[in-house]
This record gives C-alpha cells, sequence and structure tokens, in this order.
C-alpha cells in the first residue's frame, strides 16, 4: 500500500537552501547547464533526453494493474515509473484495470487520471478479470500488438507479474528491445501465498515459465532489490539486471513539517488487508503487542489503516479507519510507524515512505529485508520484542527527524532512480 490520492495536502516544500542536500541532484529541479552537467558526471554520462529539435524515443509500457490506483505498493511503482519515464520519453501505456483484484468503481473513479497527471501520449485500457490477470487476457494482447504493429517504438517495457508472457511474445514477433521489470521475485511470492491459497500452488509453474522466459528474452532486466538481483542471476548474467528499489517522490514526501500538537502518542501501521502478510501484521499487533504497551501508555493508539481491514481488528485503543484517499496526514501526525511483518516480497513501501516522512519505523527482519540497515530511523527487531521496544522508542525518539533525509532522498527518491534507470536503458537497450 502506498501514497494515496493524486495531490496530498502537505505544505509547501521549502527552499532548496533549507534542505540537507542539494537538488541539483534531481534530474527534473535541475534546469542551469551547470547543474546538468554535474549530474552527468556523477551518473558517468548524458541524461537520455531527447534534444530539443529531437522527438523522444518511444516506449510501450505494458502493465497488468492500473498505475492511476494507487492501493498497493506495486500501483504506487507502476504510477512513478510512468509518470517519471515520460519526462524521459514519449511513452504510451496499455494496461488492465483493477490492481490484482477489481477495485470499487468509486474509488476507481476518484483515482481515474482525468488530466493526463502521468504525462503519456497515448493510453489503452482493458477491462480487469481474473483470468485475464491470472492467466492471460487476450484483449491486453491484441491492444498491445495492435500499438507495435501500428507504430514504431524503440522499446518495450513489461512491468510486473505475467506482463512477463506479453513482453516475452511482443518482443519477439516485434523484434523489440525488451525491458522486464518486477516488483518481486514471482514465482517465489506465490509458493509463500501457496500456503493460505492452494491456487497459487496450481499456477506456479506457469509463474515461473513465464518470469524466466522474460527474464531471458529481455536486455535489461529491473529487479527491486539486491536480494532478487541475486535470485535472478539463476538465470540470467548479473550485467543484464538493474536494481531499482521502491522510491517516494521528495517534494511531496518530506519530514520539514511541524510536528502535530496533540501529545497522545500515535503508533500507525498502514498496509492493504486484501495481503495475507499485512492481515497477520495487524492481527499481530491487535493480539499481542497492544495490549503491554496500552499497559503503560494508556493514552497510546494505534492507527491500522488500509482498504478492507478484517472485522476482528477492534479494541479501545484501536482506530481502523479503512481505505483513504491520501495516507500522507496519518503519517505526519504518527510518533512511531510500525511494519511488524512476519513475511514480505520486494521492498515495503510503508517503510520508505515512513523514512521519508522522518519517522522512525520499527520492523521485522523479514519486512525489512534488503533495505540497508544504515539509517538512524530504521529500527530493526524480533516480534516478541516490538512491545518493549515500542515503549521504548516512543520514551526516546522524537516525532520528526530529518537528520537523513539527504542520505534517503539519494537512495530512495524518484527522480533520481529513475534518471539512473534511463541511462542503464540507453546503455543497454539503445540501437
Amino acid at each position: 500500500m502506498g501514497l494515496k490520492g493524486r495531490s496530498f495536502a502537505l505544505h509547501p516544500i521549502p527552499p532548496p537552501d533549507l534542505f540537507s542536500f542539494e537538488y541539483r541532484k534531481l534530474p527534473y529541479l535541475a534546469s542551469d547547464p551547470a547543474s546538468i552537467m554535474s549530474l552527468q558526471q556523477e551518473t558517468n554520462g548524458p541524461l537520455p533526453q531527447a534534444d530539443a529539435a529531437e522527438p523522444k524515443k518511444k516506449l510501450l509500457y505494458l502493465a497488468v494493474c492500473d498505475p492511476d490506483l494507487e492501493v498497493t505498493g506495486a500501483t504506487v511503482r507502476m504510477g512513478a515509473f510512468v509518470k517519471h519515464l515520460a519526462g524521459f520519453y514519449d511513452v504510451s501505456l496499455v494496461h488492465m484495470t483493477g490492481s490484482g483484484y477489481r477495485v470499487d468503481p468509486e474509488v476507481e473513479s476518484r483515482f481515474r487520471d482525468h488530466d493526463n497527471r502521468l504525462g503519456v501520449a497515448l493510453r489503452e485500457r482493458v477491462e480487469f478479470s481474473q483470468p485475464g490477470y491470472f492467466l492471460f487476457s487476450p484483449e491486453l494482447y491484441r491492444k498491445a500488438d495492435r500499438l507495435l504493429r501500428n507504430t514504431r517504438f524503440d522499446y518495450l517495457l513489461a512491468d510486473y507479474g505475467l506482463a512477463a508472457v506479453y513482453g516475452r511474445i511482443l518482443a519477439s514477433r516485434h523484434r523489440i528491445p525488451l525491458i522486464y521489470c518486477s516488483m518481486n521475485v514471482e514465482y517465489r511470492m506465490y509458493l509463500e501465498q501457496s500456503r493460505y491459497d492452494f491456487r497459487r500452488a496450481l499456477l506456479t509453474p506457469y509463474v515461473y515459465w513465464a518470469e524466466r522466459s522474460a527474464c531471458r528474452a529481455a536486455r535489461l532486466v529491473v529487479a527491486i532489490s539486491e536480494n532478487d538481483r541475486r535470485e535472478y542471476e539463476k538465470w540470467i548474467p548479473g550485467e543484464k539486471i538493474e536494481v531499482v528499489p521502491q522510491g517516494f517522490e521528495p517534494e511531496l514526501s518530506h519530514p520539514h513539517y511541524e510536528p502535530s500538537p496533540d501529545a497522545r502518542p500515535v503508533v500507525l501501521f498502514v498496509g492493504n488487508f486484501r495481503s495475507e502478510h499485512n492481515r497477520q501484521a495487524a492481527r499481530k499487533i491487535v493480539k499481542d503487542i497492544l495490549g503491554p504497551v496500552a499497559q503503560a501508555r494508556v493514552d497510546v493508539k494505534f492507527q491500522l489503516v488500509g482498504a478492507s481491514p478484517p472485522e476482528d481488528l477492534k479494541g479501545p485503543n484501536v482506530e481502523c479507519p479503512g481505505f483513504v484517499d491520501d495516507l500522507a496526514p496519518y503519517f505526519r501526525r504518527a510518533n512511531l510507524v510500525i511494519a511488524p511483518m512476519p513475511f514480505a516480497h520486494g521492498m515495503a513501501t510503508k517503510i520508505i515512505c515512513g523514512l521519508a516522512f522522518g519517522k522512525t519505523v520499527l520492523t521485522t527482519p523479514e519486512g525489512a529485508g534488503a533495505i540497508p540497515r544504515r539509517y538512524r530511523q530504521l529500527v530493526v527487531a524480533p516480534l516478541d520484542q516490538f512491545a518493549s521496544k515500542i515503549l521504548e522508542l516512543l520514551s526516546t525518539r522524537p516525532p520528526v527527524d530529518a537528520s537523513q533525509f539527504e542520505l534517503i532522498s539519494e537512495d530512495f527518491g524518484w527522480p533520481s532512480l529513475i534518471s539512473r534507470l534511463c541511462q542503464r536503458i540507453e546503455h543497454s537497450c539503445g540501437k
């Protein structure tokens, strides 16, 4: 689950000199020649932006989810990829609606990109269906195939999971360089989920074949973590892989705001509760963590924010607002962000966003995954220590810590991440 909504009611971002990092390192905020030259030197080459007199290269972006719907970490990442790639390329977008499931029509309508926030040149949508998402959508394939037949594209990017199938077939048929972008090692996620849903076990061989085939056919594979890179290196050479972690928008998610004057401590957990690992984490909070914390801090409030919360997430110190369009106010208000994940895949958006907003984030080794342990705000502890750690951190950590925002922005800011990706695309796929 990621930050919701098209816009955020954040305070205006301070002028660059109030920040502890240099905005010239973010390509979309670097407009003067000296800054651009400096950025080129730092990234070992020219930025892949076309000359003003030349048209941009064309990229066809194929996704099995809707990048407008910021309801999961996957769709948050998709939306950021499309938006920032459109700053470098002429992007046409073909995608299935929904987010691996059929999203409530009212929610979908609120998030629909009527004013082309993503900046794409052309967009084709296909209605969600379970067979189409989990097996194959002939309509999605036909729309992408028709675009490739009628327009000369320079690159094809297949994003997430079984987009791999379409990417593999279309790249071969149209002889176009393929970029396969993953959110996690998909077949391993299916294996984990098969413990709770036997249908995932039946689909795992198909997902394994699709993912491996796309990796082998692609000129470039984008992994979300070094752990995933090592898994893909079992199939392909490491030089074909670029790691792009989960990111955030520095101009929207930042620690430069006044902490809430409300003295009541708030412990925040966010996640889409359709996901088993989020349901397990939330139940762990209510069953085992909340009691000892509330006994010592009677005024504490646990906010469990996300779509489709289970009915059993109740208690005198628990608030479950359900799905919200905008998570930013919840992050700003929280004293502490927690992610007591029993297992996880890819890279948790909730942790990256918590760090970006200047929050101390308490998580498990499984939740932290491949996130480097070099951030002061990131605290990793086993589940059986969460209650005592929460009490300790509420007493010793400030509600907002901006001391490492420079480092976090350099590591996870979308503008810098995507500019590096574009250079890698040109190096690996450019003609």
